[in-house]
This record gives C-alpha cells, structure tokens and sequence, in this order.
C-alpha cells in the first residue's frame, strides 16, 4: 500500500520548492570577478631557535634565502660561511636555490676565516676575489656571517685582491 501525501502537506513542499530554486540562483548577490592581482608573492623571515648557522643561498627570483645548516659542527659565523661556500646541497638544489659565489674546495677551505673586529664587526677572510662580486654575492657572505650573531654586525670581506667597505646584512635584495 503506497500512502500518498495530504493535499495541504503536497501543496506547502512544491511552494517551498518553487521559492527556493529562485533563491538557489540569485545566491548573495556578488558578481564573480577574473583574477584580481594583488602583487608580489608573501615574503617570510625565517627565524632560526637557536641562532644556527644559515646559509644564505639564491633563489629564483634573484632574492636571498636562508637555508639552515645542520651539517654544521659549530654554531658560529666561520660554520655558516663554509656552508655557504659548499654550495647547495641537494634539498637546496631541489628548491631551485644557488649561489653566485665561486666555489671553495681542497686546500683553499683552510683559507678561509671570519675573525670578530671591533663591538660589531667580521672580519671575512676568502680565497678568491672579492672587487667583481655583485650585491647579491656580496650579500649571501654577509647575511651568512652574520646569522648566529644578528643583522646589526658588520662584514669586512677580504679577497686575494682586495678589502671591501664594510656592508651590514640585508636579506630582502
């Protein structure tokens, strides 16, 4: 036996029904749009706990981009430019990031040294030179000497060629 609505309950769900499709459709009111450029991607400062060593490599953008260095004995500045001059390992690679820093292998990683000149400043010694080096070059040594002491240090680097001015570390250029 197949049971058929009451004629008021019938009447009350199709009026419910006719009502509700309309409204389905006009939704909230808003018009949908296109894409809507809103700018350059978020940056992120990466904070590193304990004060380890960073690396700071290229990305693809040309930017500078911290890499933490875990392979690191130590935890100071010498620890983070020898990560930086290893070169990018194989995450980093990965992450499309690199280096415009020649690279320091053999004997020539004896060479170099980041000594503590002054309240607020390194002295960065290199075996290559240092005159032809870019900003961006210039600043991956920098910001990677200074990442287990803080941006406000200075960085004297030091090449087969010549000394640098000295230039603090400024990670977004």
């Amino acid at each position: 036996m197949t049971r058929t609505p009451a004629p008021g309950r019938r009447t009350t769900a199709l009026a419910g029904m006719a009502l509700t499709g309309p409204l389905l459709l006009t939704a909230c009111g808003i018009a949908p749009t296109g894409v809507v450029e809103s700018g350059a991607p978020a940056r992120v400062a990466v904070a590193s706990p304990a004060r380890g060593p960073l690396a700071f490599f290229v990305g693809p953008d040309g930017r500078l981009v911290p890499s933490p260095q875990p392979r690191s004995a130590t935890s100071g500045p010498l620890s983070a430019v020898l990560g930086l001059l290893r070169g990018p390992g194989r995450a980093e690679l990965r992450a499309g990031l690199g280096t415009r820093l020649p690279a320091v292998e053999g004997p020539d990683v004896a060479a170099v040294s980041v000594v503590p000149v002054a309240d607020d400043g390194l002295d960065v010694r290199l075996p290559f030179p240092v005159a032809g080096l870019d900003a961006v070059a210039r600043g991956q040594l920098v910001c990677s000497a200074t990442s287990t002491l803080g941006t406000d240090h200075e960085v004297f680097l030091h090449g087969t060629d010549t000394a640098l001015d000295p230039e603090r570390c400024h990670p977004e250029h």
